[in-house]
């Protein structure tokens, strides 16, 4: 294998490897990375740049070495091959890891908006991600109680009855998702009852003109397994509320049926905009249930 093949091979390496790092560097510098990765995988994606940063000073140290010697070590212990050759495999590999980064840092930091939320299709019955839920009808139990539940929707069901007993429901970053989830798991108890949240606006085809969406996108790790999840408002003026503003809506809880669904929807009483805040998503709550 000639020195100048390995020595390429070695420094496209690096170099890759280098542009990872310095891109999640700058993340990290401008507070963008809360746009890609959850807060609590912020450390491990930290860790995994300071890991990138090592092997690509190996890389390097291996090409001066081969360098220095005029002599290329092999890349594995197969005699009958190399890895360092400008194989197609071996440049799709690259254009794998290349493309990606380009397009990243080419493109704006920004919040997933309605578009996406199209596309990946708005959640409005959160309850329906509770696989143990099925004999749970949110009707009240032969138990007497009004939030019937089973050991999986029990926290769910305490989370429902706090938020009953309040004459204003608020529905706050912290316990965003819990709250929504535990709100359509139990529909019928909380018609009529008040409420107020926080976030952008949506819309979907199936809709009619005086409804829209509003919720946030919920992440789990990282930005490719969020879901936009959100509860109907009706309004009297929608269209002066466009996609992905950022409001506050009170209102009334009623239920309507969308595409087949019955979902809770908000008969708002008023609408404001607000400043978007920093952190643009929710997350599970750690607490929930403990």
């Amino acid at each position: 294998m000639k020195i100048g093949s390995v020595f390429a091979h070695r420094m496209v390496r690096a170099l890759i490897l280098l542009a990872f790092v310095l891109f999640i560097v700058q993340l990290g510098r401008s507070d963008a990375l809360i746009y890609y990765v959850a807060p609590r995988m912020d450390l491990w994606v930290k860790g995994l740049a300071l890991g990138m940063y090592m092997l690509a000073m190996h890389q390097l140290y291996l090409a001066v070495r081969d360098v220095s010697r005029k002599k290329a070590s092999v890349s594995c212990s197969c005699s009958s091959h190399s890895h360092d050759q400008w194989k197609p495999g071996v440049v799709v590999m690259y254009g794998a890891l290349i493309i990606p980064l380009v397009l990243a840092i080419s493109m704006p930091d920004a919040v997933l908006g309605s578009q996406m939320a199209t596309k990946k299709g708005l959640n409005l019955t959160p309850s329906s991600i509770l696989v143990n839920a099925d004999n749970v009808t949110g009707d009240t139990g032969t138990s007497g109680t009004m939030f019937p539940s089973n050991d999986y929707t029990k926290p769910y069901a305490k989370q429902a009855a706090d938020m009953y007993s309040q004459p204003l429901i608020m529905i706050n970053d912290d316990i965003y998702i819990e709250s929504l989830t535990s709100m359509d798991l139990y529909q019928k108890q909380f018609l009529g009852k008040k409420v107020q949240i926080a976030g952008y606006v949506y819309r979907l085809d199936s809709m009619k003109e005086n409804q829209f969406a509003v919720g946030r996108f919920a992440m789990r790790c990282c930005v490719a397994d969020s879901v936009p999840m959100a509860i109907m408002v009706e309004a009297d003026n929608p269209e002066q509320w466009n996609n992905d503003m950022f409001v506050v809506v009170l209102g009334t809880i009623e239920q309507r049926n969308i595409d087949g669904k019955s979902v809770l929807t908000i008969a708002a009483k008023s609408i404001e905009t607000q400043q978007v805040p920093t952190s643009p998503y929710v997350y599970g709550n750690p607490y929930f249930g403990s």
